[in-house]
């Protein structure tokens, strides 16, 4: 009897360099998955922080008012008897004490120790001097601001 043949093992070389270099892609292309998360998150940190400082910023040049108390902000005269509900601000209302026709976009700011925590912008009708806006229209959902301690507004994009 003789020596068996002996077996040849390529193909098994080269599957198994195939899965060796598919598991290869498999890792890198999670790996630049998890990269790219992890990028596109510390953007949007960034993006954020920015956000914050530039509205703590504009909520900073606004005027304090309390809820329900009357203000002037660039000639629209707030009102007072405005209140706060669990999702939006009732009862608003903005007269015209410019001079002149103009309509008027104002923001209020929900702050706590100095940060913004919400903001809800309103937008009255063109009205003519002395004129009022009896219902304007305010976009925001106000969320929970029960701890607010205090309230800006500002008139203006």
């Amino acid at each position: 009897m003789g020596v068996p043949p002996k077996k040849d093992n390529t193909l098994w070389w080269i599957l198994g360099i195939i899965a060796g270099v598919v598991l290869l892609c498999c890792c890198a292309g999670a790996g630049a998955v998890v990269w790219g998360a992890n990028r596109a998150d510390d953007s949007y940190s960034d993006f954020s922080s920015s956000i914050n400082a530039s509205e703590s910023a504009d909520a900073a040049s606004g005027l304090a008012v309390s809820e329900g108390g009357s203000v002037v902000v660039d000639g629209a005269s707030v009102q007072s008897g405005w209140s706060v509900t669990s999702d939006d601000i009732s009862g608003l209302t903005v007269r015209n004490d410019s001079g002149t026709s103009d309509s008027f976009y104002l923001t209020f700011y929900f702050m706590k120790d100095g940060n913004v925590i919400d903001d809800v912008s309103c937008t009255t009708t063109y009205l003519d001097a002395g004129a009022t806006d009896y219902s304007p229209t305010c976009i925001g959902a106000v969320y929970d601001v029960s701890d607010a301690d205090e309230i800006r507004v500002r008139e203006g994009y």
